[in-house]
């Protein structure tokens, strides 16, 4: 290897290490208020992320000689299986609530483990040469402990993501009143980076080049960057008291019994729905939720989620149409008012979020007439 090279190997490296303890050192000490007060639920998984860039240190050995083949063996390590491995508990620590975290864990666990100790065990040798300490390492079992837990990780990142994209584009939207209540943007914007570096991590391995990796651990910098910038301000919504609690919650509609509702009943329910939801106006509410409607009525879930779905078409619609006429109304009556302040008026997160629903249930009407 040229010094040039050895050069911009270990550059690249020492680049890659700061850049990965700066982004540890913001997701740890920076968060906004008053989001701080409840880390636990705004900023989800914040001690796996921190520590996953933390393990960046285990790189020293290589920024230091690039020339060594241990080294280069240690770095190899840390970019397929360990990377991915990180990439997944990235995603986990973020949906977890959605993606069924406690079903998941102790499976992802078993298989990082191994994955854990073989990056410990490189990592030694890196430090401490074999010849130092008396041990040769097989060269086909090397490729063996690297590709074969490499190629496992690789598919359990991809069927995180997939499953994270799949509860993006199917989320129940009926739960909530808000299309913004569901970070479906900021699902698919990080598994399309993780897609993304993961390639970047099989290109760099098959190809077992170092100035090629030095390329792309600038690239990886670049991509935590965008990765620290996306994550700063939280994209989890809705109440405080259902962060943790949620977890545990059982849906009420999962244990209560299927039974016909008699037309007493029914138009009891409705009565209810309507004096909590248009008489109390819990549609400005922005958060509000199908849970919080049966909560307030005193019914089951699975009642009130029912009759609005036969009667309004779904909880969704039936929330928002009622926002966007009262956006028509508080325009008409303050006319030096703007659509941002009438769409928060009426419930809406922002006025993207007004135009998405008007859009959507415009859409929804063309179809219908059609």
């Amino acid at each position: 290897m040229s010094e040039s090279t050895v050069y911009f190997c270990g550059m690249a490296t020492t680049v890659f290490i700061t850049t990965s303890l700066v982004v540890a050192a913001v997701r740890w000490f920076h968060m906004c208020r008053p989001y701080d007060k409840h880390a636990s639920h705004y900023y989800p998984g914040r001690p796996s992320v921190v520590m996953a860039y933390l393990s960046s240190l285990a790189l020293i050995p290589y920024a230091l000689h690039p020339e060594s083949l241990d080294a280069w063996y240690l770095t190899q390590m840390f970019f397929l299986p360990f990377t991915l491995l990180g990439f997944s508990l990235l995603l986990f620590s973020y949906f977890g609530d959605f993606i069924q975290w406690k079903n998941w864990k102790w499976p992802l666990v078993a298989v990082g483990a191994p994955i854990v100790l073989a990056l410990v065990a490189a990592l030694v040798m890196a430090v401490w040469p074999g010849e130092q300490l008396g041990v040769t390492v097989n060269p086909v079992l090397a490729d063996c402990l690297l590709y074969i837990p490499g190629f496992i990780s690789t598919i359990i990142c991809f069927i995180i993501m997939t499953i994270v994209r799949l509860l993006a584009r199917s989320v129940n939207e009926d739960n909530f009143s808000n299309p913004e209540d569901f970070p479906v943007v900021l699902a698919r914007r990080w598994t399309l980076l993780i897609f993304i570096n993961l390639f970047l991590c099989w290109t760099a391995i098959l190809l077992g080049d170092q100035q090629i990796m030095a390329v792309i651990m600038f690239l990886f910098s670049v991509s935590s960057v965008i990765f620290i910038i996306s994550a700063l301000h939280p994209h989890r919504t809705g109440p405080i008291e259902l962060g943790e609690e949620a977890e545990e919650a059982v849906p009420e509609e999962e244990t209560a019994p299927k039974r016909e509702v008699s037309s007493k009943k029914r138009l009891e329910i409705l009565s209810s729905i309507h004096l909590v939801v248009v008489e109390q106006q819990a549609y400005l509410e922005p958060h509000l939720t199908i849970q919080d409607v049966a909560d307030r009525c005193g019914y089951s879930r699975s009642y009130i989620a029912g009759i609005i779905k036969s009667e309004y078409g779904g909880f969704f619609d039936y929330i928002n149409n009622l926002r966007l006429m009262h956006v028509t109304y508080y325009l008409q009556h303050h006319p030096g008012s703007t659509v941002q302040e009438a769409a928060e008026a009426a419930g809406f997160n922002s006025r993207q979020a007004y135009y998405t629903v008007k859009a959507r249930l415009e859409q929804q009407r063309s179809s219908v007439q059609a």
